[in-house]
């Protein structure tokens, strides 16, 4: 079967470009694309694999009890860093480059603190097909920059999802959850303020209207105080009560 296929692929992807000497560590989220490379990651090195969760202002709460969750599903080591990328006035600004000096501290933080272990390691993402061909990707530069390993850059979204139902993975069909601070208008500061006020805002909606795992829901924070709230067409009738 295909979905087998892709599976094989994706574990000599891992063997290739991990290491037997040092740490296997992964930018994990909880979300399904870097759940699946944690799963093979530790199925292929299950003593030295590492689940690096983010925690910054831009994680929303239930991200870091999903990541927390699937993790130990898996039965990874999960670790959290504190990337601190709120204090950097380039993030901040929220120009269009805040996904890569987001991304630049979070490598910079995972290696440091992996380092302090050992000289060797291999750091991971769930960076795949489709986000390859996506030019607003800017995080994509600092991967490179920080000689990150994309194992399932070759499976497009509908095939992650395709292996991760097929390896048991409970978060297979969660619909996709970027970080808080891409919910703001380029040109909308990334400040603590704005973030919660976000997650907030998300979190009426969602006692107002019943969301199952794989629906969709974004409120957008626009210039001048504005709030656009985005679901799937499905759910609209149901906001508008």
């Amino acid at each position: 079967m295909k979905v087998f296929k892709l599976l094989e692929a994706l574990r000599r992807r891992v063997v290739l470009e991990g290491t037997s000497r040092g740490k296997n560590v992964v930018a994990f989220s909880g979300g399904v694309d870097s759940t699946l490379v944690a799963y093979v990651v530790h199925q292929a090195y299950p003593h030295s694999s590492i689940a690096c969760l983010g925690v910054s202002p831009s994680l929303p709460t239930y991200q870091r009890k999903l990541a927390f969750k699937v993790a130990s599903e898996i039965g990874i080591k999960f670790e959290e860093v504190f990337p601190n990328e709120i204090e950097d006035p380039l993030y901040v600004e929220n120009v269009g480059e805040s996904c890569y000096h987001c991304k630049s501290h979070l490598y910079a933080s995972m290696r440091s603190v992996v380092e302090s272990l050992g000289p060797d390691c291999v750091l991971f993402n769930g960076t795949n097909k489709d986000d390859r061909l996506d030019e607003t990707r800017v995080g994509l530069k600092a991967a490179g920059e920080h000689r990150v390993s994309s194992p399932i850059d070759f499976l497009t979204k509908d095939e992650v999802r395709l292996v991760a139902r097929a390896v048991n993975l409970s978060n297979w069909n969660h619909a996709a959850s970027p970080c808080l601070r891409s919910r703001l208008q380029f040109g909308v500061e990334a400040t603590s303020e704005r973030l919660e006020l976000v997650e907030k805002a998300e979190n009426v909606v969602k006692e107002a209207v019943e969301f199952s795992v794989s629906d969709n829901l974004r409120v957008r924070l626009m210039a001048n105080n504005k709030a656009l709230i985005e679901v799937d067409p499905g759910k609209i009738n149901e906001i508008m009560k």
